[in-house]
Parts: C-alpha cells; structure tokens; sequence
C-alpha cells in the first residue's frame, strides 16, 4: 500500500507534508527540521533537490534553492547525507527533469529510494515527458502535477497516472505566490474523485493553517512549502527559531486535526 494512503487509512486523520530545501539553511539543520517534521505529526516530507533555473518556485523557494546551491548541494550529496538519517515518515523528491535526467533516471530513483524517499515530482515535466523517466517505474511513486487552470479532461488524465497523490496546484503563479482559488480547486478535486480513487494534495499558496483547514475539508490534507521557509529566513538568527519552527508545524498539524 502506498504509505501516504496507509496514513490516512489507519490514522484517520488528513495528511501534513511540509516542504523543505535540502541543506537550507545549511546540511545539519535541515537535518533538524526534518527530525521536528516528523516529530510534530508530518505524514510525509517533500524535499526540494535545488536546481538553478527553478522556473515553477517564488522567490521564497528560489532564495533557499540557491543558497543551498552556493553550500554545493548536488543530488549525490542529498544520498549521502540521507543514508545517515532514517526517519519513520516517507520523503518526496521534488526537483526538475534536467536533474533526474542527468544524474541517470534509473541510479537516480534506485539511490533516492535507497536512502528513504519514496515519491517524485519533476515540476517542469508535463504529463506527456513522463515517458523518459520510465526507469524510476516500480521505485518511486510518479507524482503529477495538476493545475486549477488546467482543463477538467486534462486533470482526468493526470489523476488516473498519478502514483501516490496529484499535486493540485491550487491557483495561478508560482509557489508562494499563488492566490488560492477555491471554486476551481473544488471541481478539479470533484472531477479527480469522479473518475479515480488516487489521493489530492493542493498546494502552492496555502499560507497559515486555517487556510490549510479550509482546503483539507474537500481534499485529503495538504502540502505547506513556502510559508514555513518563509518563517526560517525570517528567523534563523535568532536564538530559538527552531522551537518557533516546531510550534509553527504544530500548528499546521492541529488545524488539519480538526478538519479531519
């Protein structure tokens, strides 16, 4: 069974997947954050894999990819450094086709599962470029991404090869500054739901955890990238960010609670 749906079967709760940027704001606290991710009630982490031309992450995202970069984070890097931490929550690859592709698709997925992630997201891959990441079949869950604006037809297709979950993006512009549409985002999860059982996921633009609650009464929970990072630039000088960053998934994790 795929972990995520076994979460929400057994835990009858809606699903927390933050989003991290692996190494932001450096190696070992990234480390930290993730061990509070999964401490503070987060089903699954979605893990950003920095690339240089970031095409489909706001400025939040992009300040924290290329910060990262600059440390020399490289996919081999994410391996290992993974293979020391072991967490009981499953990790998402989230990056863009040129890196997969480059690194090799087969070694790519068969060493990021190795080391405990068990999804992919390819942001600038559209549903039809799918086909050269066949090798990753079988090793990672394919995680498309759908879109409020795309239309119905479309969003049918991509939910029905989805692995996992869609990623609903839940309105127009990047991450982080996406402004939430409501209306739209209820049909495509009415179209999703008509035609497959595959789990929905909005996000993009979901900035506190009310709107969180809001969005996970008609869907299956929620992924949170921006907002959090947000909260780590803003605040990683100071001397107890940290317990700031865990009371702030806390609170995600509750609103979520009582919308289940």
């Amino acid at each position: 069974m795929d972990p995520l749906r076994e979460v929400l079967e057994k835990k009858k709760r809606k699903l927390f997947v933050p989003y991290l940027t692996f190494g932001y704001p450096d190696i070992a606290s990234f480390c930290t954050l993730l061990r509070i991710c999964e401490e503070e009630g987060a089903d699954a982490v979605e893990v950003g894999i920095p690339h240089s031309d970031p095409v489909a992450d706001g400025p939040v995202i992009q300040t924290t990819s290329f910060a990262a970069l600059k440390q020399g984070v490289t996919p081999p890097l994410v391996v290992e450094v993974m293979a020391g931490i072991r967490l009981s929550i499953p990790l998402i690859a989230m990056t863009y086709g040129n890196i997969v592709l480059q690194y090799g698709v087969g070694r790519f997925a068969r060493d990021f599962r190795e080391v405990g992630f068990r999804g992919l997201i390819v942001a600038d891959f559209p549903l039809e470029a799918w086909d050269f990441l066949k090798e990753a079949q079988g090793l990672l869950s394919r995680i498309l991404l759908a879109s409020v604006t795309s239309p119905l037809e479309r969003v049918r297709r991509i939910a029905e090869v989805s692995e996992g979950f869609v990623y609903l993006v839940s309105g127009k512009g990047v991450t982080g500054k996406t402004e939430v549409d409501f209306s739209a985002l209820r049909e495509r999860v009415a179209c999703i739901r008509r035609h497959t059982s595959v789990l929905v996921l909005p996000g993009f633009g979901i900035h506190d955890p009310h709107q969180a609650a809001t969005l996970a009464e008609y869907t299956d929970g929620v992924i949170v990238g921006s907002a959090l990072l947000e909260y780590i630039i803003r605040n990683r000088d100071t001397e107890t960010w940290m317990e700031g960053f865990a009371a702030l998934v806390r609170s995600y994790r509750r609103a979520l609670d009582g919308a289940a």
